[in-house]
């Protein structure tokens, strides 16, 4: 241990195996009025003192002050500004030592999930800064840390997990709802018609809005026959139509108070370049259509960025994403609704009609992702 003096205050350094048993020993010799300063890893020749350092500050002469003399007082103010700087940069700081020793384990837990790399280091600094602020204030507090606290870097492994999970939650929204007229956009084999039915049940049928079906696929073979055949199973209108201004025209005739869904031509590139810039100019320039990006879960996050960014023309207001029953990750979910800051409205997992579909959930999505953190945490410790 080794002490130093400046500004009537005496700093001093601290060794122990972790930060919580080198903070118990300072905290014990300097009492209550010590100020946490600093922590790090110990330097190579002090490794045999303990694995890291941590550094107080107590004030040199705790007996009353006499007042100070004119033009002290901002000085002793300064000082005390500069202090509480320096709590905040510990706050803030993710380069604590006991962090480190967690190897970065949610990130990689992410990575394995199908989270983007960039994405899933984002989260990893942002959750290290969460936990410090966790940890900070009972460092600041004169108390000793429970033992149980000790597990990892100051906190068990159920409090990485949810502040990982309310991290991911913070970066992304949900928003299960559809305007009066809503399109239904993207790829070819989405599943963008049996969706369009799944809504037309759950969102109009079963809430007792009458429903009127629109079928702007003219590009698929009998596309607009297996909508026709829905809808004559739902008992609601299917209208079809070939071209843009076919589609404006059916829009205006549709009644107030029905919900209309519009179903369309799964577009690759090749054919979004030929005729799908027609169709995205119009419902980008219809203010009174909600368009909907449909993607596949199990597709990878590189596929389904670059479908995502073909489909930016349209200007969807939300992304579906079905197959959810075809993969165990929710990464590609999580990873582009992060990516384009679009609100993620319903989850696909199967062909059942209405069953399998549900308003997105933050959680279900977020906790998906962490399903293996609480083990490995455990794993680590």
């Amino acid at each position: 241990m080794t002490t130093t003096e400046q500004s009537h205050i005496h700093v001093k350094s601290y060794f122990a195996s972790t930060v919580p048993d080198a903070i118990e020993v300072a905290r014990d010799e300097l009492g209550a009025d010590a100020l946490f300063l600093n922590s790090r890893p110990a330097p190579p020749e002090a490794l045999h003192l303990g694995a890291v350092e941590v550094v107080f500050g107590v004030r040199a002469d705790k007996r009353p002050a006499e007042p100070p003399p004119a033009g002290a007082a901002a000085g002793v103010e300064d000082l005390r500004r500069k202090m509480d700087e320096i709590r905040g940069l510990l706050v803030r700081s993710a380069a604590a030592p006991s962090s480190r020793n967690r190897a970065r384990l949610v990130e990689q837990v992410l990575l394995d999930a199908g989270l983007t790399p960039a994405i899933a280091a984002e989260i990893e600094e942002s959750v290290t800064i969460r936990l410090n602020r966790r940890f900070v204030p009972e460092i600041s507090r004169a108390r000793k840390i429970p033992a149980r606290t000790r597990k990892l870097h100051g906190l068990d492994p159920e409090s990485v997990v949810e502040e990982t999970i309310e991290e991911i939650e913070s970066r992304f929204s949900v928003k299960p709802e559809l305007g009066r007229i809503t399109a239904l956009v993207g790829p070819p084999g989405t599943g963008k018609t049996t969706t369009l039915v799944k809504l037309a049940v759950t969102e109009g049928l079963l809430k007792g809005r009458p429903v009127r079906l629109i079928s702007a696929d003219g590009e698929r073979i009998g596309a607009a026959e297996q909508l026709r055949s829905y809808a004559a199973i739902l008992g609601v209108t299917l209208e079809t139509v070939h071209a843009a201004a076919g589609l404006g025209q059916a829009i205006d005739r549709a009644p107030e108070g029905h919900l209309v869904l519009i179903d369309t031509t799964g577009f690759s590139p090749a054919l979004f370049e030929s005729v799908g810039m027609s169709l995205a100019m119009f419902l980008a320039g219809r203010q009174n259509v909600d368009t909907h990006l449909v993607l596949t879960a199990s597709t990878r996050s590189s596929d389904i960025e670059a479908a995502a960014k073909r489909f930016e023309a349209f200007r969807p207001s939300a992304l579906i994403f079905t197959r959810l029953d075809e993969t165990d990750s929710t990464g590609t979910i999580a990873s582009e609704a992060i990516r384009s800051a679009i609100p993620v409205s319903w989850l696909c997992a199967g062909q059942l009609i209405p069953e399998d579909i549900k308003p997105a959930s933050r959680r279900r999505i977020a906790g998906a992702l962490v399903q293996e953190l609480p083990g490995v945490l455990r794993s680590a410790a």
